[in-house]
């Protein structure tokens, strides 16, 4: 049967190649599901589209069809899924977040939903995906939005409240943080593991974590993992391909002081913590060294040589991968085999300590017959004290970037852990909507 996947963001040099290596190297699918690559940026459109064709030309028995084009109603006419993989306002937007923030004397690390570069991130997406929305519903009703664009928790929450999309996220987070932990419990691979989370993208928690029947939690904390990190001296990194560093040290000092451990490391988790990077001193002590005013840059240039070099010098490697699970989703959705992984959905009752209809970050069953959440774990009460600000913040956040309501935003800032200051959120508020008010999107 003919399926059309379209993704926004096919010039996407960190996302787009490795979204087709999954429906290459994924039996179900073949020159039946068209693949179709929308950007606004013609130059790396091209360069992705031709590094994606090189795989597709060696392999026919493996390949899908691939198109292009940079006319977006062409893109989501006709589409079974849309897939967003965008940064709005590119480069340039992202770290003005971080240097308004810095101006007025705040500080994100990774400014993906928190303080004030996540506000500002937010309150620029959001029209941008309600644009996205309105169209499909004219070029494409049937079809579900995935998303993968931070701050993904709003902007899969946003479409589906004003414009009834039916909209699920995924990050890949939980489960490549859970990874570089198994050594430290004994294990070589996620065989013998099981674990339950519950939260919402980026400020999840593992209520669990099970190895041979073993409390893995247990484990780590029995072989002295906690007070190596309060003396710091842990020295667990992960590189990730797309947010670089990862530290786990402030991770383990958390689910010492809350009895739990947070689902991300260091740099996504101590967004929600002014004690562990809200200034100077308290970044210095729990070794923050992540800028992202130098260090995005420098990932950009590096994710973008990956696929522009081995095209201009002829050398490409002999296979291509991908470790997102956005196929595995389509596939389960279209028929084919179950699957149950972690997801961001809609809160039918999954998670019951917060407000239905946000969406939340919990396991879930994907079959011929839809998306069905399994119930998480309780949310222990100090998990709860951390989740669900945040989720009313995020809403606020939201709402305000759809009403262009200063004052919300003000209030929603105000209670914002990382901003720490009355006397200077009305300031930082103007600044950040007069930055974003040239990318208000058009009604689509």
């Amino acid at each position: 049967m003919k399926r059309k996947i379209t993704l926004v963001g096919g010039g996407s040099y960190s996302w787009a190649p490795g979204l087709f290596a999954t429906f290459f190297n994924n039996d179900f699918f073949h020159t039946e599901t068209e693949l179709c690559l929308f950007d606004i940026n013609k130059q790396a459109l091209e360069h992705v589209y031709a590094y994606c064709s090189w795989y597709n030309s060696r392999h026919p028995e493996k390949a899908v069809t691939l198109s292009t084009t940079m006319n977006e109603d062409a893109a989501l006419e006709g589409s079974d899924y849309v897939v967003i993989a965008i940064s709005h306002g590119g480069l340039a937007a992202e770290m003005e977040d971080h240097h308004i923030a810095r101006r007025h004397g705040f500080y994100n690390v990774k400014g993906s939903e928190s303080g004030i570069a996540g506000a500002s991130r937010t309150i620029r997406h959001v029209p941008e995906f309600l644009r996205y929305a309105r169209k499909m519903k004219r070029l494409c009703p049937q079809a579900m939005l995935l998303n993968v664009t931070n701050p993904l928790t709003a902007l899969t929450r946003c479409v589906q409240k004003y414009e009834n999309i039916q909209a699920m996220g995924f990050c890949h987070g939980i489960l490549n943080h859970l990874d570089i932990l198994l050594p430290y419990f004994g294990a070589d691979s996620m065989a013998d593991v099981s674990f339950s989370v519950t939260g919402v993208d980026h400020c999840s928690f593992l209520t669990d974590i099970c190895f041979k029947g073993q409390d893995a939690l247990r484990i780590m904390r029995d072989k002295g993992m906690i007070e190596a990190a309060w003396e710091g001296k842990s020295s667990i990194t992960f590189d990730d391909p797309f947010a670089g560093r990862e530290n786990q040290r402030i991770r383990f000092i958390l689910w010492d002081i809350l009895g739990h451990m947070p689902g991300l490391s260091d740099e996504h988790c101590a967004e929600f913590y002014y004690q562990t990077t809200g200034n100077e001193e308290n970044r210095a002590f729990f070794g923050m060294a992540y800028d992202r005013l130098a260090d995005r840059p420098a990932s950009v240039e590096r994710l973008r040589n990956m696929i522009v070099e081995p095209l201009e010098k002829k050398e490409m490697p002999s296979e291509i991968h991908g470790d997102e699970i956005i196929h595995r989703a389509v596939e389960a959705l279209e028929g084919g085999r179950q699957m149950y992984d972690v997801v961001n959905y809609r809160n039918l009752g999954q998670v019951r300590e917060l407000p239905a209809d946000v969406v939340v970050e919990t396991f879930a069953t994907l079959d011929g017959t839809g998306v069905h959440p399994a119930i998480a774990n309780p949310m222990p009460k100090a998990v709860e004290a951390i989740v669900r600000p945040t989720v009313l913040r995020e809403e606020l956040f939201m709402e305000a970037a759809v009403e262009w309501n200063a004052d919300k935003l003000v209030a929603a800032l105000a209670i914002d852990p990382l901003v720490q200051d009355f006397r200077r959120v009305r300031a930082v508020v103007q600044d950040m909507m007069d930055y974003n008010a040239q990318w208000l999107s058009g009604q689509g």
